[in-house]
């Protein structure tokens, strides 16, 4: 008896020790998938303190620019004013942010082209693809997509993608909308898109920043030689009147038709309707860094009235 009670203890005991065994492992388990949750949790935590704290860098350099564009009293814009310098980094706890403000007045305005009267900027922009080695059809896939009543069979095309899409067609928000558009190659659209915006139709083009491209575009009777002369003029310091610029490249025209064995001057194509020595609409667009992670941001700014803080119209923010 005794022995069959010794052999009963040592199973029971035997018994104890696996169950034991096993409710240790499984505790383990538990707090292995406790701590790696809880990591998790932080990571995530984390990340989004990170893409919170790029998205207050980001506000900060959009007030700035605001504010940049606020203190600019004078009554015309040039590239040599303070708010057209790029921003050096500036320097933030565990990173920095950076940026820059660009006229957008400088730019051809796509919308023109829902203007079926506005044969000037429909000329204009056909030079400007010529100038780039661009095929003159963009032209047309264009203008038909920001009239409003997209044509069947260009709602084909769009139809086809993948996925579908429809476009009603109209004035742009942005000319990063042209960037699917049938048609258009996506190496075409990186030579265009820095010369292009989108704007209300009733913008006019800032003589004092204009692109020379753009500039080239509006000026076919002025040789390349004039254009330099006339950017020089204008880098200096800016035409203090659309007057002032209509004088000074009609003049350089005379001249290039002077030095030209054609006798017969093109008109100049361009009125002072078209034309700004100032502008109200502008793009800020900033990066910031923090912690090996960045962000980009591209936001609209209208200033209405000279001297006082532009609207924030709208951003586009890429971050984490």
């Amino acid at each position: 008896m005794t022995g069959s009670t010794r052999t009963d203890t040592r199973q029971d005991q035997g018994f104890v020790l696996v169950n034991a065994l096993v409710l240790v492992a499984a505790l383990a388990a538990v707090a292995t998938l406790l701590l790696s949750r809880a990591e998790t949790g932080r990571n995530r935590l984390e990340a989004g303190l990170t893409a919170d704290q790029l998205s207050l860098s980001l506000d900060a350099f959009d007030a700035l620019a605001l504010s940049r564009l606020a203190r600019d009293t004078g009554n015309r814009d040039h590239l040599r004013e303070p708010w057209a310098r790029p921003s050096p980094p500036l320097a933030l706890a565990r990173g920095e942010v950076t940026g820059r403000i660009q006229d957008l007045q400088g730019r051809f305005n796509v919308n023109w082209l829902s203007q079926s009267d506005n044969d000037l900027a429909q000329a204009a922009f056909g030079r400007l693809l010529a100038g780039l080695g661009l095929a003159p059809r963009i032209s047309d896939d264009i203008r038909r997509f920001v009239t409003p009543g997209v044509q069947p069979s260009d709602r084909q095309r769009w139809l086809q993608r993948d996925p579908p899409q429809d476009p009603v067609g109209g004035p742009l928000l942005s000319a990063d909308q042209l960037a699917d558009l049938p048609g258009l190659s996506p190496g075409a659209y990186a030579r265009l898109r820095g010369l292009i915006t989108a704007l209300p139709g009733d913008s006019r083009l800032n003589v004092n920043t204009a692109r020379p491209e753009v500039l080239a575009s509006f000026l076919p009777a002025l040789s390349s030689a004039g254009l330099a002369q006339l950017l020089r003029q204008r880098d200096r310091e800016g035409f203090a009147s659309v007057e002032h610029f209509l004088t000074t490249a009609r003049l350089q025209q005379a001249e290039d038709s002077s030095d030209s064995d054609d006798t017969e001057t093109p008109p100049d194509v361009l009125g002072p309707e078209q034309l700004s020595v100032s502008s109200q609409w502008f793009r800020a667009d900033s990066q910031a860094w923090l912690a090996g992670t960045s962000a980009q941001r591209v936001s609209l700014l209208r200033r209405q009235t000279s001297g006082r803080r532009p609207a924030l119209i709208w951003q586009v923010t890429n971050r984490p």
